[in-house]
């Protein structure tokens, strides 16, 4: 059955995250990055994952989240520069939403990694 939650850009998601490479996944929180117009078209969100594990070094795409409380998160995080597909059916509950600011500082994150200068 399919999910009557809808999911934007922003949204801060607790979700089964598939290893990269090997069998299994990990529970963890992320963003959604992908535009409303994809999350409402299919089963598929873009997502960068978030962690709390800010011990250096950091990866270029790498942001530190000033609003981390606001976001729903429970410890000082970062979203990582690198994006997933996640099914909806993986997402576990909504967390929060990020800041207009994080979010315009990730994005600008992200963006750089590919070359898309904006």
């Amino acid at each position: 059955m399919p999910s009557m939650i809808s999911y934007s850009r922003g949204d801060v998601i607790l979700v089964d995250i598939a290893f990269s490479g090997a069998v299994g996944h990990k529970r963890r929180p992320a963003v959604v990055i992908s535009t409303d117009t994809f999350n409402s078209a299919g089963i598929k969100l873009i997502v960068s994952a978030i962690t709390s594990n800010l011990t250096p070094p950091f990866r270029p795409g790498d942001s530190w989240l000033n609003d981390w409380r606001g976001a729903g998160l429970l410890k000082p995080s970062a979203v990582r520069g690198v994006g997933a597909t996640v099914d909806k059916s993986e997402i576990i509950r909504k967390l929060g939403i990020l800041s207009a600011r994080d979010f315009a500082m990730i994005e600008d994150a992200i963006a750089e990694i590919p070359g898309f200068h904006r």
